[in-house]
């Protein structure tokens, strides 16, 4: 799907800083063959999969670098993740809007994937909440962050949980996903707690 692009982007994306062994690098067409070995042989029902074909692996880094921030209602923006030199996964941001409506304007969505060799062992969390941080401190005006898993996905509902989101029932109505919400308020809460 294509859209008509501004002249200028209505959103930036800064760079996140890189943390202990943990660097970050934002995904485009000249990297999106990364994302495409992480995940290529990855059986993984929950891998987007995008990430498994090299064709649809590329249009999709074309949108998120050529159009996701040209998009006033569902900017966005993707890092890849790394441990010293080895690619571990991939960060999302998405639906950033300015639209006013609902407080549109301060809300984002996450997602998140990880190579199968780096999973269960506390390093996605970490990434995480680094992530979130990131995303409260480059971004003032965002008050909550989103997420959603499929119901059977109970790995990424516990990691959620462990980043300090909540189960979010009011969110929306869906029997194909749950949500999750994380508040810029219970964020600094959880700093000082």
């Amino acid at each position: 799907m294509r859209f008509e692009k501004s002249e200028k982007p209505y959103f930036q994306f800064v760079d996140i800083p890189d943390i202990d062994d943990f660097s970050f690098e934002k995904l485009s067409v000249r990297n999106y063959r990364h994302l495409l070995e992480l995940f290529k042989s990855d059986e993984n029902k929950f891998v987007d999969e995008r990430f498994k074909n090299e064709e649809l692996c590329k249009q999709y880094a074309d949108t998120i670098e050529n159009y996701s921030p040209y998009s006033p209602k569902h900017g966005g923006a993707d890092w890849l993740w790394k441990i010293g030199n080895t690619y571990a996964g991939i960060l999302h941001l998405y639906d950033l809007s300015l639209e006013t409506f609902a407080e549109n304007n301060q809300r984002c969505w996450i997602g998140f994937a990880t190579r199968k060799y780096f999973r269960n062992k506390g390093l996605t969390v970490k990434v995480l909440k680094h992530f979130i941080n990131h995303i409260f401190k480059g971004y003032p005006h965002i008050n909550y962050i989103h997420a959603m898993t499929e119901p059977d996905n109970v790995a990424s509902q516990n990691l959620l949980l462990k980043a300090g989101f909540h189960f979010d029932s009011a969110e929306r109505v869906s029997k194909v996903h749950l949500f999750y919400e994380l508040t810029r308020q219970e964020f600094v809460n959880s700093i000082f707690t």
